[in-house]
This record gives structure tokens, sequence and C-alpha cells, in this order.
């Protein structure tokens, strides 16, 4: 980690930094006013915070450095084991990479917190309160409560933040930056597509070490394999897969389609469409670029190389009884980030845009009320992640639009979804390269279901499922298997759904068990075989 220091980050131009005064205000604890104006931090330490503190910070705003270096990390305010704390207005400025703009001041991997409280110690963070906080431009959660959590399995929470309330809050254009799936591969693999300063940034950030350049003769593909070298492929898993980049390939290798190393030397390859399939007889020579290891450079190149924690506007975990309500939230990444917590309301909040995803409940929370919300994806990933075994989930009378890739329910136990709209969710399909995304499987555009269950574990099982009376209006793009389900789904009632301008059709896996699909205008039911971890990809 780098922290930064005061002269190499302020620019001639920005105002001594304000930490001395803020600490000084903020250290009697009790109720505390921070003066309207603008405050300038650096960032080289946090401000401690302490419990049984009311911060009013109303027409305050606290000014990140124009400028932040590579892996640059900042945490504004920090306080461990926070009790009977809220803090009242206040305004978060800084400058988060956007991948739209041709010049940036910020670099992608730059981590910017506004306030973050850390537990140690069962019932050390409890009644913690933000009410009217405002940001623009944060490069990581402006909003952070952590439980302690992680040393005795990716599940566990050892001890909890307790009755943590996000409240009237408008955090804009703020959390962890984030590329998405496949978006700076596809511009290295199809850079007709973009303007040449895009093309000249995807090289800058694009995992460059694990490409090679090739020359293709006969069934043979020379390169030198000396450094890091590509070993025969031993499964279809990603990470031993390759594509190619280039004008010049032979014609029967198709520029971003994936393939896979049947014979591998020092000095060449053979590769097939399938691992140990038949190797493949170039028509004519030709020379190019191959990316392999497609784990690393398209699925986990969402986030960029040496980036650090933080996802979404607000990051609570490990918290039970957690309340967000009447906020308007958006990021260049995740919007929001609520993981491994129990007893969560989120009602009445709007998130105007993701880059990313939209509404994101990730893995392994508890007892989650999700109502009244409206939640724009603006082309960003998933519109609903509700991520690994989360448990006892209600969502009900929430509108989700212009989602990329759908809505993604993982492995859920007592699932329902009942009552909402749901409008083109998926334009991560579209054929524009500027909205949508190839498939590195068939060098097409994506075909994510508009909603589609799955599970993380091959021999695990999911439910009980209700999702009922929802409308489906479905974008151009939506494929036909509309809704799909994993294998091993028990309990599930899919009933009067209505699915809108075109026929669809719900793909169950034979496996599932006491299902009633029925009753759903514009859409058939299809038994046929669904991958357990289909749309993971």
């Amino acid at each position: 980690m780098k922290f930064l220091f005061c002269l190499g980050l302020l620019t001639a131009a920005a105002l001594a930094d304000d930490r001395a005064k803020l600490s000084a205000l903020l250290a009697p604890g009790g109720v505390v006013t921070v003066p309207a104006g603008d405050y300038h931090l650096d960032g080289t330490q946090p401000i401690p915070m302490r419990s049984n503190t009311t911060v009013m910070a109303h027409g305050a705003r606290f000014i990140l450095p124009e400028t932040l270096p590579d892996q640059a990390r900042v945490v504004l305010f920090a306080g461990e084991n926070i009790s009977h704390f809220a803090w009242h207005g206040g305004e978060f400025i800084g400058q988060v990479f956007d991948p739209a703009k041709k010049d940036n001041t910020w670099e992608p991997n730059a981590n910017t917190k506004g306030i973050e409280i850390t537990t140690t110690i069962a019932g050390g963070t409890h009644d913690v309160l933000f009410r009217d906080v405002k940001s623009n431009g944060m490069a990581a959660a402006v909003i952070g409560v952590h439980g302690k959590y992680g040393a005795k399995g990716e599940s566990a929470v050892e001890h909890y933040a307790e009755r943590v309330a996000i409240e009237s809050c408008t955090l804009l254009r703020s959390g962890k930056f984030m590329w998405d799936y496949g978006y700076l591969w596809q511009i290295m693999t199809f850079p007709e597509a973009y303007e040449p300063w895009e093309v000249e940034r995807a090289k800058k950030f694009f995992r460059t070490d694990l490409m090679r350049e090739v020359t293709f003769s006969g069934d043979l593909l020379k390169l030198d394999n000396t450094t890091k070298p590509i070993a025969v492929s031993a499964s279809d898993e990603p990470k031993e897969a390759l594509t190619f980049m280039g004008a010049d390939l032979p014609k029967n290798i198709v520029r971003g389609r994936q393939y896979f190393v049947v014979e591998a030397t020092p000095t060449r390859l053979k590769i097939a469409d399938a691992p140990s399939g038949a190797a493949i007889r170039f028509d004519g020579d030709g020379s190019g670029q191959l990316a392999f290891n497609i784990q690393a450079t398209y699925l986990a190149a969402y986030a960029p190389t040496g980036s650090g924690p933080g996802k979404g506007a607000f990051d609570i975990v490990g918290a039970r009884d957690l309340r967000v309500t009447g906020c308007q939230l958006s990021a260049i990444g995740d919007t929001m980030h609520i993981q491994r917590c129990r007893n969560i309301i989120f009602a009445n909040n709007h998130i105007l845009g993701s880059r990313m995803g939209a509404f994101f409940l990730a893995e392994f929370c508890q007892n989650a009320n999700i109502t009244g919300n409206l939640v724009d994806g603006t082309n960003g990933s998933r519109v609903i992640s509700v991520e690994k075994s989360c448990t006892d989930v209600t969502m009900t009378g929430n509108t989700f639009r212009n989602g990329g890739r759908g809505a993604w329910i993982n492995q859920p136990v007592n699932f329902i979804m009942t009552g909402n709209v749901f409008v083109n969710n998926t334009t991560k399909n579209e054929p524009d390269m500027r909205h949508g995304r190839i498939a590195y499987q068939t060098a097409k555009p994506g075909q994510f279901p508009e909603l589609y269950f799955t599970i993380y574990e091959p021999d695990a099982t999911y439910g009980p499922i209700i999702v009922r009376d929802n409308i489906f209006v479905l974008g151009e793009s939506a494929p036909e298997e509309a809704v799909t389900f994993a294998p091993n789904g028990h309990d599930i009632l899919f009933t009067g759904n209505t699915f809108q301008t075109k026929p669809v059709s719900i793909v169950v896996d034979p496996s599932c068990t006491t299902t009633q699909i029925e009753n759903n205008s514009g859409a058939k039911t299809v038994s046929k075989s669904v991958d357990f971890n289909h749309g993971r990809r």
C-alpha cells in the first residue's frame, strides 16, 4: 500500500492541508459542528473519530487533491469500535477516473475512502447513523462500516457492527473504479471500433504480460514460449483458454474467440477448438498476437491492476440491523456493496447509474427486504446481483431498468421476487461495441438472460423461490431464453409474470424438483439442461 505525501499530491494552486484543524474539532467528541467551507485534505493520515460523537457538517466540503498517483491510498476519517456516532451533512469531492474522458488526473487504481469504521471486539461498533452526506467523484466507498470477519471463512462474521443506518445521502460517481468485464480486452481485440486514444490507453492498462507475438504456419503457432510459458490446456476453464488479436490472422481463425492448447514447446504451440481436440491446420499463413489466461485478461480484469478495497458508494460488510433509505447513488463501478450482513432494509432509494453492478447484495447476507427502489443500470453490468447463498430475501415493488447483464441470483435460500418492473436489462448483448460486450466463447455479442438462477457449487441445491406478478419489458437484444434455472433447484413457483415485446422461454433444468411454472404471459416453459454457473461469465 502506498501512502501519500502532501507535497506529492497537492497542485500548486491548492490550499494547505486542513487535517490538523479538523482533528482538533473532532477530538473532544460530543456535538461537533464543522463550519461551512472548503477543507483540503491530502490523505497522509486519517483524521481520527471517536464514539459518542455527532458531527454536523452541513455546508462543509472535503476536497481531495487534484492529482493522485498510481495505487494511491487515502482514508479521510477513520475510527475503530465506534458507537453512538452520527454524521450529518458534508460533501466529499474527488476526481475518480472516468474512461469516457480522454484525460484524467487520478489513476484508475487510486483508492479514496471518505469515512471508514472498523471493528475488533464484540459490541465494538453499534448505533451508527449517516444522514444527508453528499459526494462526487470519490474513488472508493464514501461510507464504510465493517464488522470483524474473514478469519474463520468467507461467510463468517466474528463480531457484527450493530444498528447501522444510511439515510437521505446523495453519493454520486463514487466508489471503486472498475473497467468492466472484458472492456480492455475488447478494445485490444477490436481496435477499429474505438478512438485512437482509447486504444493507446487500453495498451497501457491491459495485461500485456499475458500477450505474445505469434506467426501461423501449417498447424504450428510460432512464438517465444520461454517466459511465463503457456502450457497444454487441462480443461475448458477460462484460465486455460487463449484468444487472438490482429488484422492478419489466418482465414479460419476467428479474432476474439477462445481456443485451447493441445501441444506446447518453448518455440511453438498447437491449438484446437476444445481441450484435447484435433489440432487446427491454418488456412494460410498469418501473424498477430495472442492473449492467454482469459480468466486474467477478460474476467478478472474488471478492476484495475493494483486497485484497493471499497466497492460502491457505500461498503457495509459484517453488519446486523442495517437500514439504507431515501438515498441517491451512482458509481463508475459497483454502485453499492452489502456483504455478510443480517437484517437489511434497502428501501425508497434511487440508483442513478452504474458502470458495473447496480443493486448488489453480495455474499452470505440474511433477512433482507428490498422494496420501493428505482434502479437504473445505465448499461452497466448486472442490474441485480444477489450473490452466494443469500437467505430470506424479499424484493417487492421495485423498478429495474437499463442493466447490462440481467439479474443474477446465485444459490439463494428462501427468495421472493414479486410485483417488480424490469425494463431493457440486457444491453450488454447489443452488437454495438459502445454498449455491448463480445463474448470470448463465441466472438459474438453476449447472450445474458433477463433473469438467471445459478449455483456456485456444482452439487449444491437452492430454493424455495417465488417469482410472481412481475413485468418484464424486454430489450431488442434480450435472448429467447429470457429466464433460466440452474440444476438442483427445488420448490420453485414462477407464475403470473408478463413478458412484453417478444416471445421468450423460461428454461428449467430437468433436475429441479417441485416446480410450478405457469400462466406467464408471453413466455413458454422449456425443460432442458442448464449449466450450473451459466451467466456468470
